[in-house]
């Protein structure tokens, strides 16, 4: 069971959800494709960060309804990460703590008994970091920039998109259709994504949509210095 959830988590390391407020359309609003366009690029910036994944519903191979914690570049070939993991696997919901040091994903769960797995190098935290996430932003077709909105604390623009079916498997390969994707991305220079939010269609007519949220904060600053989501 720790063996497969291994590499779920590896896929997601550097993915939170965020509350926010009621919107405000007032004044003019900034083009959507230079706000993505912007925060992609501040993502090269971004050598630490503190997340929050969490998934609505239920995708075939995604045994997940939480994780969070802390991911880096630094730390080795693949970077590095700590935290926990809120898991479902059918009728069997579990928690684990996680630690990615050099090439090694390391999960222990409440009893203390530990699994070691290679970090495949593609979904390591310093490859989310460099590609993965912003891919997801230069990816995005149908940009609009919806409102303002403040995601605790944090003054955002909201931009409503879609992501393409190819764009979205190539950071989750569990998704396997097109998603309605929402960025929130920060009013203040340089821009930053604070908060992502897709829309996965039903697999079934009987079937409800299923909701994946990430939230990043914290950003370029050590373990014990981030803050509480």
């Amino acid at each position: 069971m720790l063996r497969r959830t291994a590499s779920v988590l590896v896929l997601i390391l550097a993915l939170a959800c965020g509350c926010a407020a009621s919107p405000d359309t007032r004044g003019p609003l900034p083009a959507a494709p230079e706000l993505v366009t912007a925060a992609a690029g501040s993502l090269g910036g971004v050598t630490s960060v503190q997340f929050d994944f969490s998934v609505s519903g239920i995708v075939p191979g995604l045994d997940v309804r939480e994780v969070k914690g802390w991911a880096s570049r630094a730390g080795g070939q693949y970077g590095s990460a700590v935290g926990q993991a809120d898991m479902q696997e059918s009728t069997n919901r579990f928690e684990l703590s996680y630690e990615i040091t050099g090439d090694e994903l390391v999960l222990t769960d409440q009893h203390g008994a530990q699994t070691r797995e290679p970090v495949p190098a593609e979904y390591a935290p310093a490859a989310l970091l460099s590609h993965g996430l912003p891919k997801l932003l230069t990816s995005a077709t149908g940009l609009k920039t919806e409102t303002k909105e403040d995601v605790k604390g944090v003054q955002t623009y909201r931009v409503t998109a879609e992501l393409s079916k190819d764009a979205v498997s190539s950071v989750l390969p569990q998704i396997q259709s097109d998603v309605d994707v929402k960025f929130w991305v920060t009013q203040s220079e340089p821009r930053t994504l604070v908060r992502v939010w897709m829309q996965v269609p039903p697999r079934q007519p009987n079937e409800g949509a299923v909701m994946l949220e990430l939230g990043l904060s914290g950003f370029n600053t050590p373990p014990s210095a981030t803050p509480e989501g």
